[in-house]
């Protein structure tokens, strides 16, 4: 699996189409914490509510890196379509983990209040809930399960769209409404099912892929 991984990865560096999400989120982040940003977990619920979409976008880049005919070579070589899901799916959550990252560090050395390594923590918690969410929903928008590029695109945005006027109910919402009340007592719930969700988005990419090469 790891090798499998590290091929995905490699194939997704040569790609560079990681750039556009990766550096979106930079530049926000650089504006949202270039001034005061309130107080340390109210400041988080901002670089959460950001952290969402460019996961989901970048959970769309690494299910397309690959072609269909390449993706159906990589699934014989790799031994089955479960194991490229799989690696896809690890594969993503190790580019949401360097999103949250960025988006936890950032603040802590350019917002004036002092975060504790405590807040430090509970952010990078929430960061990463919001941040596989997204990657699902990400992954649920693009092939194969959606095999054509602007249907793909559009449910992305409707998802993302409905995900916050949904409130509480999602992930994503408990993590936004916790930090902005300063209270996270939802995480374990929330993470819970931002990981429930990737696991179903990489068991549906393992189902329809053999079907929709």
């Amino acid at each position: 699996m790891t090798a499998l991984v590290r091929y995905l990865a490699v194939d997704l560096l040569r790609s560079q189409r990681y750039l556009p999400p990766l550096l979106l989120h930079c530049a926000v982040l650089g504006m949202m914490f270039s001034g005061d940003a309130g107080e340390a977990l109210f400041a988080y619920a901002g670089s959460c509510a950001l952290v969402y979409p460019v996961a989901a976008w970048l959970g769309v880049v690494v299910a397309t890196t690959e072609d269909p005919t390449q993706r159906a070579v990589t699934a014989v070589t790799a031994g089955g379509w479960g194991r490229v899901a799989s690696a896809q799916a690890l594969l993503g959550a190790l580019g949401t983990v360097v999103l949250a990252v960025l988006a936890t560090l950032w603040p802590v050395f350019t917002n004036p209040h002092p975060y504790t390594a405590g807040v430090v923590g509970l952010g990078f918690a929430a960061h990463l809930v919001c941040g596989l969410t997204g990657l699902a929903v990400g992954m649920l928008c693009s092939r194969p399960v959606i095999v054509r590029t602007g249907p793909s695109l559009l449910a992305v945005v409707a998802v993302v769209a409905l995900t916050y006027k949904a409130g509480r109910g999602t992930p994503v919402g408990a993590m936004l409404g916790g930090l902005a009340q300063q209270d996270l007592a939802a995480l374990p719930f929330a993470a819970g099912a931002a990981v429930l969700l990737v696991v179903v988005a990489a068991a549906v990419a393992w189902r329809l892929g053999p079907r929709r090469a």
